[in-house]
């Protein structure tokens, strides 16, 4: 009886040594930075027919909804292509540990205080199944989203696409 009381006793005491990492989760005063001013620079994305990457001239603002504080609007322009040009809507989960229902798996603060946040989501790319993962880095005076996507059974994420604007 003893030694099961020790072992317990032992247990919970190393039960506060082992340091469990706090779950990543986004902010809604993570995406203020990047409202505001618009947005200026490329998209370069992976052209599956001429297996090459292409770049064009991309534009980005951003502004926060007034219906629903957890939501907010890109619209994307594209100057040499503007059929092209669009809304989308990015929203965070009520617990931080979404976008788009894409689960947050990392949120750094880099040394120059740019914020890095990824998300990771299975989905398609190009009609296969595939893990999905978004890579949004927003800086003061930069800001980017790289779409990485890496095939069922591959063991490698390739680039799909990346926005990189500067203001």
């Amino acid at each position: 009886m003893n030694i099961l009381i020790s072992v317990l006793l032992l247990a919970s005491s190393l039960h506060g040594l082992v340091a469990v990492p706090p779950v990543p989760k986004i902010k809604a005063d993570d995406l203020q930075r990047v409202t505001g001013a618009q947005w200026t620079g490329a998209l370069t994305y992976l052209d599956y027919g001429r297996n090459r990457q292409v770049s064009i001239p991309s534009n980005l603002v951003v502004t926060r909804s007034a219906a629903d504080k957890l939501s907010w609007v890109f619209e994307y322009k594209y100057p040499d292509e503007p059929k092209a040009d669009g809304k989308k809507n990015l929203v965070i989960g009520k617990d931080g540990r979404t976008i788009n229902g894409a689960a947050v798996v990392e949120r750094t603060t880099l040394a120059d205080k740019t914020l890095k946040v990824v998300t990771e989501e299975a989905g398609t790319d190009n009609d296969k199944p595939a893990l999905l993962r978004l890579t949004y880095l927003m800086g003061a005076k930069s800001f980017s989203i790289k779409k990485e996507v890496r095939y069922e059974g591959a063991a490698e994420f390739i680039v799909r696409n990346e926005y990189s604007w500067k203001r």
